[in-house]
């Protein structure tokens, strides 16, 4: 999750949904890899370019890029380059496809009445990973196990905001 304490995160322009699934199937497509995407950021007086932003997809820098690599060898990704117009900077980031996973979710967990998740609660069998994502219709869920959050943590990256999830009870 991105961490909301940190208010002067760059910001990309409006990106619409149906160029969000573009994007999504494009990592599925082979070849993909070697197309960049272009997003044009919101200039201001002081801007935080953290090493995760979570909009309009999830994009990570070089360095936490290199974290993920060693816990998930084959993690989707693609180059993206961050403009800003009125300055006349780019900066490299990586737009991110973790494999998705479906039915990990306890009946625990509790939604709001959006349907968006308001407290995770996972099952207590799912695959052992590192790095996943939820299939959720509204929202994105990036899940990371403990061992590459505390791996994230000792290399100082920004932008992050770990969550402690709950596993279900067994009886």
């Amino acid at each position: 999750m991105a961490d909301p304490r940190w208010i002067h995160r760059v910001e990309t322009e409006p990106v619409g949904e149906l160029q969000r699934r573009v994007w999504n199937q494009a990592f599925h497509d082979s070849g993909s890899e070697h197309t960049a995407i272009n997003l044009y950021v919101r200039s201001g007086f002081h801007v935080d370019y953290t090493d995760y932003l979570e909009q309009p997809v999830p994009l990570v820098s070089d360095q936490l890029l290199e974290t993920l690599i060693l816990y998930c060898p084959h993690l989707k990704r693609r180059a993206t380059v961050l403009t800003d117009k009125e300055r006349m900077t780019q900066e490299t980031y990586w737009a991110i496809h973790p494999p998705a996973l479906a039915n990990v979710l306890s009946p625990h967990t509790c939604r709001r009445m959006d349907g968006s998740l308001e407290r995770i609660v996972l099952k207590q069998e799912f695959p052992e990973v590192p790095l996943f994502q939820l299939m959720e219709m509204r929202e994105t869920v990036i899940i990371v196990n403990l061992a590459l959050a505390e791996s994230m943590l000792r290399r100082d990256v920004t932008g992050v905001q770990f969550i402690p999830l709950e596993l279900e009870q067994t009886n």
